[in-house]
């Protein structure tokens, strides 16, 4: 099944990384839920893509220099529009009491050594649920320390490279090596000969970096890609019909 995974929710029709854009998202039908978690300056585990609580909130400064008190008295939703008024930014233990029995989730991990692996680990290990969460992150570390605190929790390394015809034999021993299920490149990296190379060594293949760009996303989908993350989970879901059907149209029109 092709993974249509809500970038941040349904952040096209909601404000990122809430509930309220999480709810939008289920109510979209996406796959899983993607969303950004960071630590507070007393170690509590939230919300978050930025480094900082300036873009997507009514505060400022860093979010590993605030409290979760500071956080939370945060409003996370006018920015995006007057109706979001009084949203504020989750707790990972929020996220998971109101969503994990309805929807897979997507935890990018943005903060290495602060334990928010531990935080995971306890929150799936507390509800049975590790087939429900995957962990996707940059840092290498990261995901050893998932493998070894929630070995079953499925892994997505997230990797970056300039030229990826020279690299990809390197990055599928390191996914390897991590014990890794997934690898997550650029989507405007993607190619036909990067899919098959990953397939061929059974990496499941994630994209990222589509944002909204439906143009970009129905080329991946071509390419045969595995999922990706996407901002408007009901509009992927859109374009996935659509590919299903040319598919079908072409294969009954060729027998």
């Amino acid at each position: 099944m092709f993974l249509n995974i809500a970038h941040r929710g349904d952040s096209t029709n909601a404000p990122e990384n809430t509930l309220a854009a999480f709810e939008l998202a289920i109510e979209a039908g996406a796959s899983a839920i993607e969303l950004d978690i960071r630590c507070t300056a007393d170690g509590h585990v939230v919300a978050m893509h930025d480094r900082t609580v300036d873009r997507t909130t009514d505060g400022a400064g860093a979010v590993g220099q605030l409290s979760l008190e500071q956080v939370r008295g945060l409003d996370a939703g006018r920015w995006f529009d007057e109706r979001f008024a009084g949203e504020t930014v989750p707790t990972l233990g929020e996220v998971f009491d109101r969503l994990i029995e309805r929807v897979p989730l997507v935890l990018h991990v943005k903060d290495a050594g602060c334990g928010i692996e531990q935080a995971v680990a306890d929150e799936v290990g507390t509800r049975g649920v590790a087939d429900r969460v995957t962990v996707s992150s940059d840092h290498r570390r990261v995901l050893r320390s998932i493998r070894r605190l929630a070995p079953g929790v499925t892994t997505t390394w997230i990797a970056w490279f300039r030229d990826w015809r020279w690299w990809m034999w390197y990055v599928a021993g390191r996914v390897r090596q991590l014990q890794a299920n997934r690898v997550a490149p650029p989507a405007g990296q993607v190619t036909d000969a990067m899919v098959r190379y990953f397939h061929s060594r059974g990496i499941v293949v994630r994209a990222w970096g589509v944002g909204r760009d439906e143009s970009l996303a129905s080329r991946m989908i071509s390419l045969g890609v595995d999922g990706m993350t996407f901002d408007d989970p009901r509009r992927l879901a859109e374009l996935l019909e659509t590919a299903d059907a040319t598919t079908t149209s072409t294969t009954e029109d060729t027998a």
